[in-house]
């Protein structure tokens, strides 16, 4: 118990206990406003921590989102082991069922120089000079050598840098699709091996004008020499060739994504020496693992709408409100993660899509229903409500339009007037940039501004108006919103600083209340020091009156 020292040596004042006195209206005047600072503070770093679980459960569902993104509708069958078939683009893949033969895969051509005496060294000098290669065709019989269309030619200059097998190598693997590698033939023998690209027109023909590098010509059209350039070839550059429904398909590779729209086709061997020699591929509509994709779906979002259910409850049942009950961020994040199952879906047709036709209800506390019967009949009816939900495609209601976008741009959803006049084409009015395909030698039409930026169209024919149809997914919305929102500069961000910042101020006014203390203490003491002054000098007076009166009566006695 601590000591008065004030109050016992002023025994003629007023008789107060000065310090416990001023200790009670020191704290009358700095305790309710610490403890309602304190509260705040407490409030706030509560709701920091929830906005920290809300970031991590938005990052965990845009994760499940993702990987729930371009599922399959569509399940693929081949009747051969040696081919392959898998959905590349489910938005544009349909059903179908095809007889196919494969009759030769697709090849590079290989190249190998031994030189007119072994290479014993993979360092050894090899001469110095300039290579010429150029890409091509060289016949079957090995004798003639034509150059593409458009001609591909390199030129690799041989100095003191290089001039070695494995230089000459590293300068050969810097040029665009092919490939070049020292080989170890035998004890102490080595070659240059060089590969052409995929296809039977990619074959490579190199000449030199410099003699120190005449053991590095390939050429069908010379005969002589030691080794001959035309023996250079050890294995053709070929085309894949396939029967597909009887018509016969080359591709210069054994992948293949433009047979059939939306599917790739892995070619691992011929098939027409087998008995029989074609065999069936198929696609078609798997609504059992549509419907699961979207009980898959809806389950993950409801678990979210728990999740934000608990950080708002007003606490009416149980009188514990959530963390974020009344934090207007929460209430809009909330709002615009339930707008998004609700809201229409454009791009996917001319109509616009609703997930409540698709079966898919909104209860009343927010969650999802869905109805089985009622989703499958929808895909059933039209496969591209599935998309709405899953797949982010463009399309349009002319197949003779192939459509694509770049994978860096971001057209805004909805329907496009395509059309094409005089050599030119449009997208609602826009003018496209024309370019020629290298592959196909098709004219293909790019947009560079406006909404449609990012569209490649390539008429497979002659299309004189269309409609073009971007549509982005329910996913795929969802999950640039919470990307947005978890972004550095996005809501939950702003909010937590925000927040961070009132706490900044609450402690700076703890601190300047804990300042403030002394002060307060210190004037009190004055104040009653002088009151203690007063009383006492009046007590002194009162003792001299008193004693001045006692004096009188004395005397009058």
């Amino acid at each position: 118990m601590s000591v008065d020292y004030l109050s016992i040596l002023n025994q003629k004042g007023s008789g107060l206990n000065i310090t416990q006195i001023v200790d009670s209206l020191v704290e009358a005047d700095t305790v309710p406003k610490k403890n309602m600072l304190e509260e705040d503070k407490t409030v706030k770093q509560t709701e920091i921590s929830a906005f920290a679980s809300l970031a991590s459960e938005l990052n965990l569902l845009k994760a499940d989102l993702s990987s729930m993104a371009n599922s399959n509708k569509y399940v693929p069958v081949s009747g051969n082991s040696n081919l392959a078939i898998s959905v590349s683009d489910n938005s544009v893949a349909t059903s179908f069922s095809s007889d196919i033969t494969i009759k030769s895969l697709a090849a590079q051509q290989t190249l190998q120089f031994s030189g007119s005496s072994p290479y014993t060294s993979p360092t050894a000098s090899i001469g110095q000079g300039t290579l010429t290669l150029n890409l091509g065709t060289w016949n079957s019989s090995g004798n003639s050598f034509t150059n593409k269309s458009t001609p591909i030619t390199y030129t690799v200059k041989v100095d003191a840098n290089n001039n070695t097998l494995q230089g000459l190598a590293s300068s050969i693997n810097d040029l665009t699709g092919i490939s070049a590698s020292v080989l170890q033939t035998s004890a102490g023998v080595y070659s240059l091996v060089v590969k052409s690209p995929m296809g039977e027109d990619n074959a490579i023909k190199i000449t030199t004008g410099d003699a120190q590098l005449d053991d590095f010509r390939a050429d069908p059209t010379i005969t002589i020499g030691s080794p001959a350039p035309s023996a250079a070839q050890k294995q053709a550059a070929s085309d894949a060739e396939l029967v597909v429904d009887g018509i016969t398909v080359k591709r210069t590779s054994n992948t293949i994504s433009n047979i059939f729209s939306g599917y790739t086709l892995d070619l691992k061997g011929e098939t027409d020496t087998l008995s029989p020699s074609n065999f069936n591929l198929r696609s078609s509509l798997d609504v059992d693992s549509a419907f699961d994709n979207a009980q898959s779906l809806v389950d993950r979002l409801n678990f979210t709408r728990t999740f934000f259910d608990e950080l708002m409850d007003r606490g009416v049942e149980d009188d514990e409100p959530g963390s974020l009950s009344n934090d207007p961020v929460m209430k809009a994040i909330s709002n615009q993660i339930r707008k998004l199952t609700e809201s229409n879906i454009i791009g996917f047709g001319a109509n616009s899509k609703y997930l409540s036709e698709l079966g898919i209800q909104t209860k009343r506390d927010g969650t999802l229903l869905i109805n089985e019967r009622s989703f499958k009949e929808a895909i059933e009816n039209d496969p591209t409500n599935y998309d709405a939900i899953f797949n982010s495609s463009i399309t349009s209601n002319n197949s003779n339009l192939l459509l694509n976008k770049t994978s860096f741009s971001k057209p805004k959803p909805g329907t496009y007037s395509y059309t094409h006049s005089s050599g030119d084409s449009y997208l609602d009015n826009i003018k496209l940039l024309k370019g020629t395909d290298s592959v196909t030698g098709l004219n293909y039409y790019s947009a560079t501004g406006g909404d449609p930026t990012g569209i490649t169209i390539i008429p497979q024919s002659s299309v004189s108006s269309a409609s073009v149809y971007v549509g982005e997914s329910m996913l795929d919305k969802m999950d640039s919103y919470i990307e947005t929102i978890l972004s550095s500069s996005g809501d939950i961000e702003r909010r937590k600083s925000s927040l961070n910042q009132d706490l900044t101020e609450i402690d700076d006014g703890l601190l300047d209340i804990n300042r403030k203390v002394d002060v307060i203490r210190e004037r009190y003491l004055e104040q009653f020091s002088a009151m203690e002054s007063a009383v006492t000098n009046l007590k002194g007076t009162g003792e001299y009156l008193e004693n001045m009166v006692k004096s009188w009566s004395k005397d009058d006695n």
